[in-house]
């Protein structure tokens, strides 16, 4: 014992002398190493600084394959390098003993006016006496100040769909440095139509070359245009200012500007079927009915109504209504000619319109994005007449309906008793004997037409006398389960993808049943499998779908080597 006592307090003492040499190597190489970050103390958004780091190892050890990496904060990039570049690493080598290490950047901030900002740089190391990497951290904070250019963007509040407006983009140099190469350019909503603009755009109808910007110097831009859309929705535009540093464009002042659309002097409302909520289906009938009421105190003359309807799943063959039907743009339009009441809208009048047509019969499937349809009609009332003190060509209104087409899924049963593809050996007489038993093989294949469906479930219940044998295969990842006191064989599958089973093969299970007629079966058909049903959740709608088949006799099997009369039982 006392042999093992003393063995055990010598490995101790070699295990702390050990470790006490290894903490004393890495505090004398972190204490001989300092990192000196030099930076302005303070800086503008959108004017290059340098950023200076000074290495020295002060240690009497020489500090193998250092490495230094320098973190930039938020909105902060490397000169010349991708704005979303924000952390940079440089091999330093071998820090001899005694030597200064200099490495500069060029750093540009691209936001974050009024706040302070810390750069952190790390150098990690190895000790010539030991092979484990040792680090150290230093970090400089400094002020952010106003930004070198000031950008903003003016725009009414609210404007009538369609009613000409304006909005002016201002920008200033405010530094006492030229700033070269500069762009701007607006973002506008898609519902905007550009008109003019107070200078030629250089690029599309969004987008300016400034060229330089001389110090404390200013200037401004006016762009014209409309905006279409319904009423109470709002709409967001933008403008950016690029500078070019390196090579590399940053956007250097960012702007941003909503505008709403005031309800129009003329009303548009459209209804289908009488259901906010509605889901069309395969072969639905389709009601719309588009409302339009004069708000005004003015009578509005020659209104035109438009309705475009976009969707591959429109019938237009069964289309119903009093418009004209331009199949050019599958745009219904009703004017004076086809709709009197059109000629003159007196103040405070009100009218309908109306059309039907129906889903089609099938989804419109040739490919695996082909999937989620919907029925989408654009409608738009418009009148040359504008009332007083609008600012506009003419009077408009917008509106827009979208609609979703739900899903289907098919559940396809069938029953074998030869069945050499699906390798499964039936065993049985043929015709069935009472009291002996024969085997059958039941095929599950499940369809899915134009949707993701989740949480799928096929079911059904087996017939007198049959059981499960237990016997099963599966093209899925999942197989069918037997409940022994129902008779109940399920099907649980997680999801069925869109296009299953209609441009590729569907998923299909098979499994083994076990069927021995009684002797009051002598001379009728025997029931194999009851009605299948299948039910899934459509991703798209939320809806429930469903899917049934019917039962499957001894008389009526899907196996083309056998016939119906040899589905009845004998002695």
């Amino acid at each position: 014992m006392r042999k093992v006592f003393v063995i055990i307090s010598s490995l101790t003492f070699l295990v702390l002398v050990g470790g006490a040499i290894y903490l004393w190597y890495e505090a004398r190489g972190v204490r001989g190493l300092d990192i000196d970050l030099i930076v302005p103390a303070e800086i503008s958004v959108g004017i290059p600084f340098n950023l200076e780091v000074d290495i020295s190892n002060d240690s009497k050890n020489i500090l193998k394959e250092a490495q230094l990496m320098i973190e930039l904060p938020e909105h902060m990039v490397f000169l010349g390098s991708s704005p979303d570049k924000t952390v940079d690493s440089k091999n330093l080598g071998n820090l001899g003993v005694g030597s200064l290490t200099q490495e500069s950047y060029r750093l540009l901030s691209l936001a974050g006016e009024n706040t302070i900002k810390e750069i952190k740089a790390t150098v990690t190391y190895l000790p010539a006496a030991l092979g484990s990497r040792f680090e150290k951290s230093s970090s400089v904070t400094f002020s952010v100040l106003e930004s070198s250019l000031t950008l903003d963007m003016s725009l009414p509040q609210k404007v009538f769909s369609g009613e000409r407006f304006e909005v002016t983009v201002a920008y200033k140099n405010n530094t006492g440095e030229d700033l070269n190469n500069l762009k701007l350019k607006v973002i506008y909503p898609p519902a905007f139509t550009f008109r003019e603009a107070t200078l030629r755009p250089d690029f599309g109808n969004n987008s300016w070359d400034l060229g330089d910007l001389r110090s404390n110097s200013e200037g401004e831009l006016v762009v014209a245009g409309e905006l279409t859309g319904p009423d109470d929705a709002f709409f967001e535009f933008g403008a950016t200012l690029e500078a070019d540093f390196l090579g590399q464009s940053y956007a250097v002042a960012e702007k941003a500007a909503t505008i709403a659309i005031e309800p129009s002097p003329l009303s548009l409302a459209i209804g289908l079927n009488n259901d906010s909520a509605f889901i069309a289906h395969l072969g639905d009938e389709l009601n719309y009915v588009i409302n339009f009421l004069n708000n005004t105190d003015v009578g509005l003359r020659d209104a035109v109504i438009k309705a475009k309807l976009t969707g591959a799943m429109f019938d237009l063959t069964s289309l119903n209504t009093n418009a004209y039907l331009s199949t050019v743009n599958n745009t219904l339009v009703w004017n004076t000619s086809n709709t009197p009441s059109l000629s003159v809208l007196a103040p405070g009048a009100s009218g309908s319109v109306d059309f039907k047509l129906r889903v089609k019969n099938n989804y419109p499937i040739t490919r695996l994005s082909d999937k989620n349809f919907t029925l989408k009609a654009e409608v738009e009332i418009e009148s040359p007449t504008v009332p007083y003190n609008v600012a506009a060509q003419k009077t408009v209104s917008v509106v827009t309906l979208e609609t979703k087409v739900g899903g289907k899924i098919g559940i396809d049963a069938k029953a074998f008793f030869r069945d050499a593809p699906s390798g499964i050996l039936n065993r049985g007489p043929w015709p069935m004997k009472v009291g002996q038993a024969t085997q059958f093989t039941i095929h599950w294949l499940v369809s899915n037409a134009s949707t993701d469906v989740k949480n799928v479930e096929v079911k059904a219940f087996l017939g007198g006398n049959v059981m499960f044998t237990g016997v099963v295969k599966s093209t899925g990842a999942s197989e069918p389960t037997y409940n022994e006191r129902t008779q109940e064989v399920s099907w649980m599958i997680p999801n069925v993808p869109a296009g299953k089973g209609i441009i590729n093969p569907p998923l299909e299970t098979i499994f083994q049943v076990e069927a021995t007629p009684g002797v009051n079966q002598v001379g009728s058909q025997m029931t194999l499998i009851q009605r299948t049903n299948a039910r899934a959740e459509d991703d798209f709608t939320g809806e429930i779908l469903t899917a049934e088949d019917i039962e499957i006799t001894t008389a009526r099997l899907d196996d083309p080597t056998v016939t119906g009369e040899q589905g009845i039982v004998i002695q």
